[in-house]
């Protein structure tokens, strides 16, 4: 794919590190990548409490962080990650990003890069 090695690690760990906070323990973190003539498509899916759809255009807002109440305080953050992922994403040009929730059943968050 073209695209700056490092920037896509910090969005994949950025994406990985919400999963993991936001999954039980006895639930599922997935990662997939699925390539096609052009594209390159990025993708993490978790189990987890799942975002209500309201709220889902707010996640990469800087500082937000969506039902705080409900996350320990041991696991919480400024609410930064999914703002810098985003912008990342952009920096290396026009890219397509996704993502899907449903409440109570998890959430998917796909990063598209051209294929190189």
């Amino acid at each position: 794919m073209r695209a700056d090695p490092e920037k896509v690690r910090q969005i994949l760990l950025n994406l990985l590190t919400n999963a993991a906070k936001f999954t039980a323990p006895d639930g599922e973190i997935s990662l997939s990548c699925d390539i096609d003539e052009q594209l390159v498509r990025i993708a993490v899916h978790d189990t987890g409490r799942g975002i209500a759809a309201h709220q889902l255009a707010r996640v990469f807002d800087p500082f937000v962080q969506v039902d705080r109440q409900l996350t320990p305080q041991s696991q919480q953050g400024v609410g930064l990650g999914l703002a810098i992922s985003r912008d990342l994403a952009h920096g290396m040009g026009p890219r397509r990003s996704r993502r899907r929730s449903v409440p109570g059943k998890g959430s998917t968050f796909t990063l598209t890069l051209p294929k190189g």
